[in-house]
């Protein structure tokens, strides 16, 4: 698979797992208007990439992502011009946080120093998110007289419970890492989150990737649907598998008392 030399992200994909990041430190990986334009590019890339098997997002620099870039807006003949279809693209289709969730593979966040506002959204729309000992999230719309956007009244009720979210949208206030953790916006505290986020990639793209595919799938499906229906779908789900190589990899690995060896097939 081809990765365009992007200006505001850097693209690296080596056994089975994708690094990117946003290269914006000055800004703290705030979106500029390059960057979402280059993640709608890349999301399907990474989706369609059998190569790859897992997602890692890193930060540069001392923010994970500060959301929109309110600074100095870049002149007109500077920034590029938005295609036809992100134009006119419905509402909510475009938004940051629906890139990560269609990625049908474990997609994972190191998250140290800020994430505010779109850039919080961001971090939660990842399957795993591993913080460090600098994390800070804050929704801060409430700050700036914004409206909440990208998704996050809809992500973060489901990581931290309504109450909080509430409270959180409500008061703007930063959440440290520590807290976060406890919280839920996080599910690991460490000090090194880039080298533990690249540590559990590997582990998970030892293991069979149409499991994990339909392990998302379900979940996301579970979201608005009953646990009868969720029964029923996790069934057809595993018609898709049952007849797969790497199914008959995984039992026979066991009878032998081997590890798999899982191609994806």
């Amino acid at each position: 698979m081809h990765y365009p030399d992007y200006q505001d992200l850097v693209v690296e994909v080596r056994d089975g797992i994708a690094r990117f990041r946003i290269n914006r430190p000055d800004r703290l990986n705030a979106f500029g208007p390059r960057t979402r334009p280059e993640i709608f590019d890349l999301t399907p890339r990474l989706q369609e990439d059998d190569d790859v098997r897992v997602v890692v997002c890193t930060a540069e620099g001392r923010g994970f992502c500060s959301g929109a870039d309110l600074g100095p807006r870049p002149e007109a003949g500077d920034a590029p011009r938005p295609s036809r279809a992100e134009r006119t693209a419905r509402l909510g289709q475009n938004a940051i946080s629906t890139m990560m969730p269609g990625i049908d593979k474990p997609t994972i966040a190191s998250v140290n120093g800020v994430a505010a506002g779109g850039g919080m959204a961001w971090a939660c729309s990842f399957d795993i998110r591993i913080l460090g000992p600098t994390a800070r999230f804050t929704t801060v719309f409430v700050r700036r007289a914004f409206t909440p956007d990208n998704g996050l009244t809809y992500l973060l009720p489901r990581l931290v419970g309504e109450a909080r979210a509430y409270e959180l949208f409500f008061t703007g206030r930063d959440v440290l890492a520590e807290e976060a953790a406890r919280i839920g916006l996080g599910n690991e505290l460490v000090d090194d989150p880039d080298t533990r986020a690249l540590e559990l990639a590997a582990e998970l793209a030892a293991n069979a990737p149409l499991s994990m595919l339909w392990a998302k799938r379900a979940i996301q499906y579970g979201r608005d649907h009953s646990l009868a229906e969720l029964v029923e779908y996790e069934r057809g789900a595993g018609a898709h598998t049952r007849d797969s190589t790497d199914r008959v990899e995984g039992v026979r690995a066991f009878l032998e008392k081997r590890p798999p060896r899982f191609t994806g097939e």
